[in-house]
């Protein structure tokens, strides 16, 4: 269905955006100051200097409400809109969901590459159904002026990083302690902050360089990495306990290796940054508006399961795999397929949070994940939150509030 609403109406993240032409705004740390005014006086001297103020069409429909059609929509970098906020908790929702599913029904020994291949065959299909499901005019626009040369420019260099992401990514799981891990991996906000920066030109207010600082805190504090009640206590076990104890840090260090556990865990979050920003410049910025964020996930999907394709004949390992009874699909179910789906659609998420809401904020979205996990496998087993884990939650709170209501100060000119 059709419906009128203005220019500025919140609705306008969700809707497919008719060619009428509508103004923008200019934000501060107070909010948005509406130049419409402005525009409508410059209007009566004639249509050469500004098109008049026109209402904006939105054709309402279940893909617009994902986001599809929202990529025509600016964004706003200093405010959330309800569809950032949307996708960030679809993105947490699915972040939650992922590890008991894939538990359940994927078994370990399953060949990673071939799992990933299929993630990434199944992301282009759910990005090519999306993307379809926009409308013609939307496909048609988008398809205008498309080129390999400028796909593989937006999207080739991110899905190689990407995959070279999830190589180091699990060579660092297989190379260090699980607090180890977890502490390093939550670097990756850190580095999407920084690269959105260098790249897009981003900055982070101080509060909000604080905000990041606190949520990496309740990331680690969350996951057990850290205690908060024992950086104030003083150790008081017996000497049994910190022999035992000792012993458990040794073997855990033993297991920590620094050029194959702590170096790659590193790199992969520097990687992640890096294509972290580069799919939010395309998202956001490529060709003036900004690339859609279906046919950008189509691109990442194709490359990305071509290169593992490759990967898969190109070395021994890979060739051995495809000479298995089995192949790439041994020790597969007919429901193994059910978490490399919600891992895929995770995959379309990530593009549309980038659109809508940024790299840097999609590490509030992920923690927010990380808390819905724990707080579902409490009530499972039936187990209370410890107060490490209360003390996270309202640390990721207080952070989100402060990231989303300090933003840099808007330069007017």
């Amino acid at each position: 269905m059709s419906l009128q609403f203005g220019s500025h109406s919140p609705m306008a993240a969700f809707a497919s955006v008719a060619h009428q032409p509508s103004f923008q705004t200019l934000t501060n740390i107070r909010g948005p100051i509406p130049v419409a005014n402005f525009a409508a006086k410059l209007a009566a001297y004639g249509p050469k200097l500004a098109p008049a103020a026109t209402s904006t069409t939105l054709n309402l429909n279940p893909i617009a409400i994902m986001g599809g059609a929202a990529s025509t929509v600016a964004v706003n970098a200093d405010t959330l809109s309800v569809a950032a906020l949307t996708t960030m908790f679809l993105l947490a929702v699915q972040y939650c969901l992922q590890p008991p599913i894939t538990r359940k029904f994927l078994d370990s020994r399953a060949n990673k590459k071939g799992i990933t291949m299929v993630e990434e065959i199944v992301k282009f299909g759910l990005s090519a159904f999306f993307f379809m499901s926009c409308g013609k005019d939307v496909v048609a626009s988008e398809l205008h002026g498309w080129t390999l040369s400028s796909s593989l420019l937006l999207a080739g260099f991110p899905a190689l990083l990407y995959a070279t992401q999830g190589v180091l990514t699990y060579l660092g799981y297989q190379n260090t302690d699980s607090v180890t891990f977890n502490g390093l991996n939550q670097t990756k906000t850190l580095s999407a902050a920084l690269w959105c920066y260098l790249l897009m030109g981003k900055q982070q207010s101080a509060v909000q360089m604080v905000a990041l600082a606190i949520l990496l805190f309740s990331a680690l504090l969350f996951q057990g990495s850290i205690s908060f009640s024992g950086l104030f206590q003083k150790k008081t076990k017996n000497a049994d306990s910190n022999v035992n104890g000792g012993a458990d840090v040794e073997k855990s260090r033993a297991h920590t290796s620094l050029s194959k556990g702590i170096i790659p865990c590193l790199c992969a979050a520097f990687i992640s940054g890096l294509a972290g920003a580069l799919s939010q410049k395309g998202v956001q910025m490529a060709g003036g508006k900004g690339r859609n964020p279906y046919l950008y996930t189509m691109e990442l999907g194709l490359y990305s399961s071509i290169s593992l394709l490759i990967s898969l004949f190109a070395t021994k390992n890979g060739r051995k795999a495809m000479k298995e009874e089995g192949g790439i699909f041994k020790h597969w179910t007919p429901f193994s397929i059910i978490p490399v789906a919600v891992r895929a659609l995770g995959g379309v998420l990530t593009a549309l949070v980038h659109k809508h809401a940024g790299a840097t904020r999609k590490g509030f979205a992920l923690i927010l994940g990380l808390i819905m996990t724990g707080i579902t496998q409490s009530w499972v087993e039936g187990e209370s939150l410890s107060k490490d884990e209360l003390m996270a939650m309202v640390l990721v709170i207080f952070s989100s509030y402060l990231h989303l209501t300090y933003p840099p100060m808007a330069r007017v000119m």
